[in-house]
């Protein structure tokens, strides 16, 4: 499978450092947000180590057998790894983070998170969300007590239910499909989605700019509108879904 790739963060207009975290692989087709909470510096620690542990994880996955399961391994042990780092100092107790992450097998795509950063599939001309938020307020509206309206000023919009580091038995989310020839694929932190509606962001990648373009669009956008958090786009579009004789055979 081949594809583009892109990926950008920015401290936003308010916040003095930076606690989101991404990764990007040039072959690999693996991808990961990370947005981090916590006092001092808890927050990128956290957010980093989830980086680190996941991707290397997930890098270290060979084939498409039980890829749901490795998945959920690599996820399962960064939320071990950030309770046990905030359970030995102090100056890191309870940090932690949320976690997006896409990887590209083959004809197919695997979709993994916890928390409220998100991904959304913009495939054909319609721009999907493909995750649900583990906050609150989600939870209030899929039983029916609130209104999308409600959802955007809800004082409660920011708690989140599910992350890295939350407990530890952790219920990771993880859905899969076929990728199509031209999916454009955008994982990001809610300093993007709090700053920038949906219908705008379908209407830039509607565009048909490549993903470079996209991302940089993304965050300047963000900025203009305020910038209120640390705001972190990647940016995926396969090029094409087919696997060369080599490489199927081989691994090249």
């Amino acid at each position: 499978m081949e594809y583009k790739a892109y990926g950008k963060t920015d401290v936003g207009k308010v916040r003095t450092n930076n606690e989101d975290a991404f990764f990007v692989t040039d072959r690999e087709g693996i991808f990961l947000v990370a947005d981090g909470m916590g006092g001092h510096k808890a927050g990128e620690v956290a957010s980093g180590m989830t980086r680190d542990i996941i991707s290397s994880s997930l890098l270290a996955t060979q084939g498409t057998q039980n890829l749901e399961n490795s998945i959920r391994e690599a996820f399962l042990l960064a939320n071990t790894k950030v309770r046990d780092k905030a359970s030995e100092d102090t100056e890191f107790q309870g940090m932690g983070c949320t976690c997006v992450s896409l990887m590209l097998r083959e004809q197919n795509f695997f979709l993994a998170h916890v928390g409220d950063s998100r991904i959304y599939l913009f495939r054909r001309g319609e721009f999907k969300q493909m995750t649900r938020d583990h906050s609150y307020v989600e939870e209030l509206f899929i039983r029916g007590l609130i209104s999308e309206q409600e959802k955007i000023g809800h004082p409660y919009k920011n708690q989140i239910t599910r992350y890295i580091g939350c407990s530890q038995k952790l219920e990771v989310d993880i859905t899969s499909g076929p990728v199509w020839n031209g999916d454009c694929f955008l994982l990001c932190t809610d300093g993007l989605t709090e700053m920038v509606l949906q219908n705008r962001i379908k209407e830039l990648f509607s565009n048909g700019d490549d993903p470079q373009s996209i991302g940089d669009k993304l965050i300047e956008e963000a900025l203009t509108n305020g910038g209120k958090d640390n705001i972190t786009a990647v940016v995926v579009q396969v090029t094409s879904k087919k696997t060369s004789f080599f490489k199927k055979i081989l691994g090249w």
